[in-house]
């Protein structure tokens, strides 16, 4: 260890005895500060209807940043401080390799994008405040050292400068591209895409469970892992998307609702609701009981309001030739909940009709653990891939009319 880096963790970390005000703040700064930038980008998407291209832009950087800095972290192999003992873990972390921050990776590159373009400058500007702020909190806390909050910071650097000299040589391969890509959106366009997608993630699913752990390491499937991870991000991108692309027959409460609905399933998976309330609401005390309830009212009502447009588009749609290929990716959307849920469930089911199926210690115990957890975290991966496809076919199907009128005065 580098007797730098030691000392300015020294200097920086809480160590074992804290100020509970600045933990308190550093705490709050390390687990909320990547929300409340997701929250300042949904704004100026929804503000800003010409910056919305860039704010898509941006987060789909940050996604690349943070499957880079956690493929990287996972080679270097570089302990935490708590993994060493210099410091207690002040908030739940996973025993994962540190360098580079994925915090640090994510936020510096999404604010050296905003910086550089005038008109996000001032968010840009935001957006480094809080990366520096969470840099230190995740420091102050015990789960990183300064170090890894800067190598965290050059490869946001290294990122949005290839994504900058990308942009410069973008114009000069757009026709080429567009040749390219027109096929490819045809077969997307298709309303057997989104069963066939999920074929795909089912495949794929199986083969990362078979090879789990002697290929693939565990740390790819666990909670606050790289699947868990992109799913948050891709179903963010997928709000972004619904806010920024026009599709003719979704109303402004259409959109409202499938945004509603889709932060809600990266809260979920992001297990927001497990770190404010808890495992169970019935042990809870009643403020959060309240809490849960007033956060849950806006998904049940956004969930009601959506099946009766869809009940209602449904009694258009006379025969199932008729169905527009954005709701058969719809039903697969539902579908693939229905099998996540049940995946979700099952283990616990099983080892209580049959404990001896996921006995600690048994090789093939773990391998059907890590099969079901592999089924079920790469079919909620699925679910914002499909949520973007279905965008995609509404918006690739709105230009020809392939539908009867009804089909679209239900939707209107």
């Amino acid at each position: 260890m580098h007797p730098l880096n030691l000392a300015l963790f020294d200097a920086l970390a809480a160590g074992f005895a804290p100020s509970p005000a600045m933990l308190q703040l550093a705490s709050a700064i390390a687990l909320g500060s990547s929300w409340a930038c997701a929250v300042v980008l949904a704004w100026v998407a929804w503000r800003r209807v010409a910056q919305r291209p860039c704010v898509l832009a941006v987060l789909a950087a940050g996604g690349a940043a943070s499957l880079i800095s956690q493929e990287i972290a996972a080679s270097v192999g570089m302990p935490r401080p708590f993994m060493m003992g210099l410091s207690p873990a002040h908030v739940p972390h996973g025993l994962r390799a540190g360098l580079p921050s994925t915090h640090a990776s994510v936020m510096f590159t999404m604010a050296f994008m905003l910086l550089r373009q005038r008109s996000t400058r001032d968010v840009g500007l935001v957006t480094l405040g809080a990366a520096v702020a969470t840099g230190w909190a995740r420091i102050h806390v015990g789960i990183h050292f300064p170090f890894d909050v800067a190598a965290g910071a050059l490869l946001g650097a290294a990122i949005a400068a290839a994504l900058f000299a990308m942009q410069a040589i973008a114009p000069k391969l757009a026709p080429h591209v567009a040749a390219t890509l027109a096929r490819p959106l045809r077969v997307l366009a298709d309303g057997r895409a989104g069963p066939c997608l999920v074929l795909v993630f089912v495949f794929a699913a199986a083969w990362v469970g078979l090879n789990t752990p002697q290929a693939i390491g565990p740390a790819v499937l666990e909670e606050n892992g790289p699947v868990e991870k992109s799913t948050v991000l891709l179903h963010l991108a997928a709000v972004l998307c619904v806010l920024m692309v026009r599709v003719a027959f979704l109303s402004r409460p259409d959109r409202v609702a499938i945004c509603v609905l889709l932060l809600a399933f990266a809260a979920r998976e992001a297990d927001w609701h497990l770190a404010h309330w808890g495992t169970s609401l019935l042990e809870a005390p009643r403020s959060h009981v309240l809490a849960a309830m007033a956060a849950l009212a806006p998904v049940a009502i956004a969930a009601g309001w959506l099946a009766g447009r869809a009940w209602s588009a449904s009694r258009a749609m006379r025969a199932w030739r008729q169905w527009r290929p954005e709701a058969t990716t719809s039903l697969t959307f539902v579908a693939v909940i229905g099998a996540a849920i049940i995946l979700d469930q099952l283990p616990a089911f099983l080892a209580g009709q049959h404990p001896d199926l996921f006995t600690a210690g048994s090789s093939a115990a773990a391998f059907r653990s890590y099969l079901m957890l592999s089924f079920e975290e790469i079919l909620e991966l699925a679910l914002p891939v499909l949520a973007l496809l279905a965008l995609l076919q509404a918006r690739l199907g709105g230009s020809r009319d392939s539908a009867p009128g009804g089909i679209k005065r239900s939707y209107a």
